[in-house]
């Protein structure tokens, strides 16, 4: 088993091509995250203001998660930018974890279109959370191999001690949603739309003045 997992640390290849990669698929994601949104079919009535206004109230839920799902993707491709930046080269490991997560990224428009058809379906709307939060877990696990296998020296003493630490925030709010939604699915929503705002930008660590 030594033996196998050993081949995954070998490998020096350039990051060019997994970062291209890795924003056509975050590209692929956003983009079918709003392919969940349908133009209403009014059908005899489509004349009336008054019934496309109501079709377009009912469609308020799908908007909503649509908008958490965008910010929430955004923010995790901002992150990956940074933490991609901060290794000196791609090993096989790196190259395997970093498609294990992307295939949990592709997941994404899945969850958010269950829990937009049914907000109110405390499953749907839980649902999302754990997805979430296995993705974020997964990000994390990327992070830590690259802060311990592949930094760069020049960056190690800009780099955050706690940042690990302080990521577990994510997936434990996510799973809070996802336990908060048999309660209440609708501050579930809520939660779900305030944890991506924590980790907005990277976490990095201010430079001491020379």
């Amino acid at each position: 088993m030594k033996r196998f997992l050993r081949r995954f640390g070998r490998g020096e290849l350039p990051l060019g091509r997994l970062e291209a990669f890795s924003d056509g698929v975050f590209a692929i994601i956003v983009t079918l995250l709003v392919l969940e949104l349908h133009v209403p079919a009014l059908g005899a009535h489509a004349d009336s203001s008054g019934e496309l206004g109501r079709q377009l109230v009912a469609l308020l839920p799908k908007f909503l998660s649509w908008l958490i799902s965008f910010v929430i993707v955004c923010k995790f491709w901002l992150n990956h930018h940074h933490i991609m930046e901060l290794a000196s080269h791609a090993n096989y490991g790196l190259i395997w974890l970093n498609s294990i997560f992307l295939m949990f990224q592709s997941l994404v428009p899945f969850p958010t279109g269950v829990m937009g058809e049914y907000p109110e379906n405390s499953l749907a709307v839980s649902l999302f959370g754990v997805v979430m939060a296995v993705n974020t877990l997964i990000f994390i696990v990327l992070h830590a191999y690259i802060l311990k296998n592949l930094l760069k020296p020049e960056v190690a003493d800009e780099q955050d001690p706690q940042v690990i630490r302080k990521s577990m925030l994510g997936p434990a709010f996510y799973l809070l949603g996802a336990g908060m939604a048999w309660v209440s699915p609708w501050l579930a929503f809520g939660l779900y739309g305030i944890t991506p705002l924590f980790f907005i930008t990277p976490v990095t660590r201010e430079k001491k003045p020379a």
